[in-house]
């Protein structure tokens, strides 16, 4: 005949319900803290987009001035702006105007400085709304999903692998949201979960418009594969 199990002594149990209590009450500590940690990077990100909007305004401010009468090198040629027969951009139109004309650009170059780019934006026939057309064409270009900028003062460059990197953020996005949908455990922070939640809806949607604006420019991930930059073009 096989004994029975001893019984847990009372001791035990009570040892035993303050361990899991304590456990529990640091589940909630770590999630909270990584709560915190969470908020905290999205406000070193914006501040970073605060520093990169800035240090483009600095090049804009610094850069060696550019004669009202200048001309974009194309085909060898030193051309006139363009009789301006369309509607003035504005807001997202500008950047979209402005990765079209570079991806039509005979040299086919992959990086301008800005201020050449504004001049073939204004060579095909464009024009820039605002009182300051170099300051706002600056501005929408340095929030271009598919524009970085380049490592030369000034200059900035078309990023072929945008759509695969936005699509890889935004799957990344949505994996995190479905693992946090479910139904939360007894010690949850259902607080922070909401948070979590609603910022993780606001980046979906924010990824989702770039991929959308990347995609419409240069095409599907796959179609978008890696190049190398070409030959940068200086202003004036």
């Amino acid at each position: 005949m096989v004994p029975p199990a001893p019984t847990p002594s009372a001791r035990l149990v009570r040892a035993a319900a303050a361990e899991r209590a304590e456990l529990g009450r640091h589940r909630e500590r770590l999630l909270s803290a990584r709560e915190s940690l969470r908020a905290e990077l999205q406000a070193i990100e914006a501040s970073l987009h605060e520093l990169d909007e800035r240090d483009a305004l600095l090049d804009r401010l610094a850069a060696p001035p550019v004669p009202p009468a200048a001309a974009v090198a194309i085909d060898g040629e030193r051309r006139r702006p363009a009789s301006r027969e369309r509607a003035p951009l504005r807001g997202p139109a500008i950047r979209r105007a402005a990765v079209e004309v570079l991806l039509a650009h005979p040299g086919a170059p992959q990086a301008l400085h800005y201020r050449a780019w504004f001049d073939a934006l204004e060579a095909a026939g464009y024009e820039v709304a605002g009182k300051d057309p170099l300051a706002v064409f600056l501005t929408q270009l340095s929030r271009s999903p598919v524009v970085r900028r380049g490592t030369q003062s000034g200059v900035y460059e078309l990023d072929p692998g945008a759509p695969r990197r936005l699509r890889g953020r935004l799957d990344a996005l949505h994996a995190e949201l479905r693992g946090i949908a479910g139904t939360p455990s007894a010690t949850a922070d259902l607080t922070a979960i909401r948070g979590r939640r609603a910022a993780l809806t606001t980046q979906i949607t924010q990824v989702e418009k770039a991929l959308e604006e990347a995609e419409a420019l240069l095409g599907p991930p796959a179609a978008a594969g890696p190049a190398g930059p070409a030959p940068v073009a200086a202003a004036g």
